[in-house]
């Protein structure tokens, strides 16, 4: 989501990325992939780039195993490892094409792309101590800065000829851990089917008591078989820092050298949440709840119409067309879905003054009533989150913060509107004005009243809480001048293609010398190989200047379900864990405390 950020001179920069591991207890079936894909986009909206490193689907490694021996049965075969690199080969795709429906540009490699090298025997499916010795890191750092998610198979490698070899049970977490120390990075994070390490066996006590750090001394004493030992060993010796933890949850164990044992008591408690509107995103929402109900109480849905077909299958119980009845279910977060002003800044407040936090997707709203809805919430003790109201899918307010709290942002222009950016490719494939605009709106990018978008006072809503975020200004929507789709023929549209150019509707903000912000929202034509230009159909991009002249770049998809609807829940999942956080209770263990195995 960030493709790049460059220096003065305008050479591209690349931070070590995150490295996330998905043990194959997580990854039981298909349906996992898009919980997976939420661990991932909460950390690249951050800023960070990541290698994900996948096991194969629960079972697909042992059904592998039954087909080898039924075709060659147990003696040693040096064409299996070739057959059980399959699983982690699937789960890498399927994870990559889950992240590709949320707009994240992420790519699967084979592990003999990068140069992943095991030069032990070919059949290693049972080999402990295969061990991984080298990678093409210069060629790894080509696939990350041309793609925001690298996802390797892991378990497998390949020997001297480029055969495939294994790395053994457990043998992804030693391919993470390995390239984490090829690119630099000083931590990973292992997603697992349990929360952390326990002193004992969670699933046998109940009440295990667990770790929130320890050393890697205790770490080999407590974690038998839920961390492979040579990852272990491989990380003690470079170290690097593991971290733990299940899907979407905050806590977990952190293991890192001479980092002192402590047990943390803390529970996953389970937040009740009201959705107002069930359009397209708020579907989206409702199923990723629905996915996390360990953490997630889906109390009541707000809609218009109780009668009305959906695509997603809600009980009937849950719907309502009664706000004060919606508000009765006392949600802990109120996802605010409904648009327009008026009626939502009313629902938000009535959240805030009930104890709900609130997360919104409406840009009219907190554009127009930005400072008030803040108050009122401060008043109120809660929390405001809105993420999806800018970029969809693209984190645009999130790179704001980032930048800004290391140099103030001097100007940004971008495609910011991904349903007028839809119709403008339309067009210019020939299409007319009313079929590119209905096609729009059956495809999810617009309402079913799409004047904001056409007229773009949805890209101007937008463009004041970026001015709040990337300049901490405020930024009167009256005061950006906004051009019209509606004023564009078609045929301006195609003569432009013709010439070479491509038109976008380009939404800028600038800052003056005396210190005034300057915005507006023009259709303009740009040479085809601008960085604009190359945001196609529903896709964002932004790009914006810092004081220091730097250069930062970010595209992803801005319409649709799955793109907004991730916003969204990364922003609840963002409020599960700031709860979480103040129940935290740590306490340290003395050094003479026996650690259990």
């Amino acid at each position: 989501m960030r493709p790049y950020s460059q220096n003065q001179q305008g050479s591209p920069r690349l931070d070590p990325p995150v490295v996330i591991k998905f043990g194959g207890s997580v990854l039981r079936s298909v349906d996992a992939m898009p919980m997976a894909a939420h661990e991932i986009y909460r950390i690249l909206r951050r800023g960070h780039k990541v290698v994900a490193v996948t096991s194969a689907l629960h079972g697909q490694t042992d059904a592998l195993l039954d087909d080898a021996h039924n075709v060659f049965g147990d003696g040693a075969a040096h064409n299996r490892p070739a057959l059980l690199r399959l699983g982690e080969m699937r789960s890498a795709a399927l994870l990559a094409l889950a992240l590709e429906r949320i707009g994240v540009d992420a790519r699967a490699v084979d592990p003999a792309q990068i140069g992943l090298l095991c030069p032990a025997p070919a059949d290693e499916a049972k080999n402990e101590e295969a061990i991984v010795q080298a990678c093409d890191t210069a060629r790894l750092k080509a696939f990350l800065e041309r793609h925001d998610v690298v996802v390797v198979p892991g378990f497998s490698a390949c020997d001297e000829e480029g055969f495939s070899s294994l790395l053994g049970r457990g043998g992804s977490d030693q391919s993470a851990v390995f390239l984490a120390s090829a690119l630099g990075a000083e931590k990973v994070r292992m997603i697992k089917n349990v929360d952390g390490l326990y002193e004992s066996d969670p699933f046998c006590a109940a009440d295990a008591p667990r770790f929130s750090s320890l050393d890697y001394d205790h770490a080999r004493r407590v974690c038998g078989p839920a961390i492979q030992k040579q990852a272990l060993d491989l990380a003690d010796s470079q170290g690097i820092t593991l971290d733990i933890a299940m899907l979407a949850r905050h806590h977990g164990s952190t293991i890192a050298p001479t980092r002192p044992a402590r047990i943390a008591h803390v529970e996953a408690k389970r937040l009740k949440v009201a959705l107002l509107g069930c359009g397209t995103v708020g579907a989206g929402v409702y199923q990723h709840l629905a996915r996390h109900d360990d953490l997630f109480d889906v109390c009541a849905i707000l809609v218009n119409d109780l009668e009305k077909k959906r695509d997603v299958d809600i009980p009937a119980a849950l719907l309502g067309s009664d706000p004060a009845q919606v508000f009765a279910a006392r949600p802990d977060i109120v996802v605010e879905m409904i648009g327009g002003v008026d009626t939502a800044d009313a629902f938000i407040r009535n959240a805030f003054f009930g104890g709900a936090d609130v997360v919104s997707a409406n840009k009219a709203v907190l554009a127009k009533r930005f400072s008030a809805l803040h108050k009122a919430a401060a008043q109120a003790g809660r929390v405001l989150r809105y993420s999806a109201a800018v970029g969809g899918g693209v984190p645009m307010l999130e790179a704001l913060d980032e930048v800004r709290e290391k140099a103030a942002v001097s100007s940004l222009r971008g495609v910011i509107n991904g349903t007028a950016n839809f119709i403008l490719d339309r067009l210019a494939d020939g299409a007319g004005f009313e079929d590119a605009v209905r096609e729009a709106q059956e495809k999810g990018f617009a309402e079913s009243d799409p004047s904001a978008d056409l007229d773009g006072d949805d890209a101007a809503a937008k463009l004041v809480l970026m001015a709040r975020r990337g300049f901490g200004r405020a930024l009167p929507v009256k005061d950006i001048a906004c051009d019209s789709l509606r004023d564009l023929s078609a045929q301006t549209v195609r003569q432009a293609r013709e010439n070479g150019d491509v038109i976008r509707q380009v939404s800028t903000i600038s800052r003056r010398q005396n210190g005034r912000l300057r915005a507006a929202v023009r259709l303009e034509a740009l040479p085809a190989d601008d960085f604009l230009a190359l945001a196609k159909g529903e896709r964002n991009r932004l790009e914006f200047t810092d004081e220091s002249g730097a250069v930062h770049g970010l595209q992803g998809k801005g319409a649709g379900r799955w793109p907004t609807a991730e916003a969204v829940f990364a922003d609840l999942l963002d409020i599960h864990r700031l709860r979480a956080q103040n129940e935290v209770h740590i306490k340290a263990m003395p050094d003479n405390e026996p650690v259990c195995a």
